[in-house]
């Protein structure tokens, strides 16, 4: 079993809120502005958005829509690139054990940062703290701070702006919250909830937080995505979205993940695609414009890119999101990883029409 520390849609680097490796790396450019225009369905980029409509050195096209904790980079988006604000689900991390009576290791929780990944991270001391933090997180980026302040009151937790919280490295005071600097943007979409916490929660917990976060966002009139593990995942056993609940849970925000990655459980991707439906669907009638697949670039092959690309069409779902798990985007079109994305993302492999070893 992966252990919850390596386990994640989030895993070693949060590349939500970075700009994707290789930039510049390569003069090959398969993809441009142009490529968006081709999108038959949606297409998320964990990454800042590009700098106005002919951005010619971006390397995250195609995308409909970006996810980054980039509050500034946010603002210089293009009218046509939807916006989302990146959102970390704090966990608790009072003791929790394991079926065979084992302490579980689990990181402290990340922080808001406006320019870069932050090494400090902050650990709470409950479930009730952890998740008054992340309603407090998300209700400062939707312009309510004085809500923000009745989230930290209600649960003994202090609010801090991270203008004032210096990057020190080490573990934060415990219990603090950190919030972003300023609103998002009017013209953002709405925010994605990483929601990995693994730290023990029931069902009921879950469903009762996610349904409370969902209607925040919702009534700031702001669109809300879920980015989980899979719905079969180990750690879902410690964060409680189970069969139980999961169609409520989809019903409750505008989109849901369904990660597709290379170490799945069924050790086949069209096989844990099959798997999840099943769970998703086991409560009740499933709208598959409520779902996107959440692929992994750098652990599948171009057969799971090819079937991901027919199942989003075939099922009618709302599109895919990007995970670059340290795959490399931007360069020419012979790269594994434009290869995967221009088949699921454009219906074709660019590449296959070019001479071995050229780009486009």
């Amino acid at each position: 079993m992966i252990s919850l520390v390596r386990w994640g849609a989030l895993a070693g680097l949060m590349m939500a809120s970075a700009t994707p490796a290789g930039a510049g790396a390569s003069r090959a450019v398969c993809f441009t502005a142009r490529d968006n225009a081709r999108l038959p369905f949606r297409v998320f980029q964990q990454s800042p958005p590009p700098e106005g409509a002919n951005d010619r050195d971006y390397p995250a096209y195609p995308l409909t829509d970006a996810t980054t904790m980039q509050l500034g980079a946010m603002a210089k988006a293009p009218a046509s690139i939807g916006t989302w604000f990146f959102q970390w689900g704090n966990r608790s991390n009072a003791p929790l054990y394991g079926a065979r009576g084992q302490l579980l290791p689990r990181k402290p929780n990340l922080q808001p940062s406006a320019a870069k990944l932050r090494k400090q991270r902050t650990p709470f001391t409950s479930l009730d703290r952890a998740d008054a933090c992340t309603l407090a997180q998300s209700a400062v980026v939707l312009g309510r701070r004085e809500l923000a302040e009745g989230f930290a009151r209600e649960a003994g937790i202090a609010l801090v702006g991270e203008e004032r919280q210096p990057d020190i490295g080490v573990e934060g005071p415990a219990d603090t919250c950190v919030t972003a600097a300023r609103a998002m943007p009017a013209s953002a979409h709405g925010i994605v909830l990483d929601y990995e916490v693994a730290d023990g929660r029931t069902p009921a917990q879950s469903l009762a937080f996610l349904q409370k976060w969902a209607g925040l966002v919702h009534g700031a009139r702001r669109q809300a995505v879920l980015m989980i593990d899979p719905f079969d995942a180990p750690t879902q056993r410690y964060t409680g979205i189970t069969a139980e609940i999961a169609n409520q849970v989809v019903a409750a925000f505008d989109y849901t993940t369904l990660f597709l990655w290379g170490r799945n459980a069924q050790r086949d991707l069209p096989g844990s695609y099959r798997t999840q439906l099943g769970i998703v669907s086991a409560g009740g009638p499933l709208d598959g414009k409520r779902l996107l697949v959440l692929f992994d670039l750098n652990g599948t092959s171009l057969d799971d890119a090819r079937f991901v690309r027919r199942a989003v069409v075939a099922d009618k779902l709302a599109g895919v999101m990007f995970w670059r798990n340290r795959a490399v985007q931007g360069g020419g079109c012979d790269s594994d990883t434009n290869r995967k994305i221009a088949i699921i993302a454009l219906g074709r492999d660019r590449a296959a029409a070019l001479p071995a070893g050229r780009g486009e």
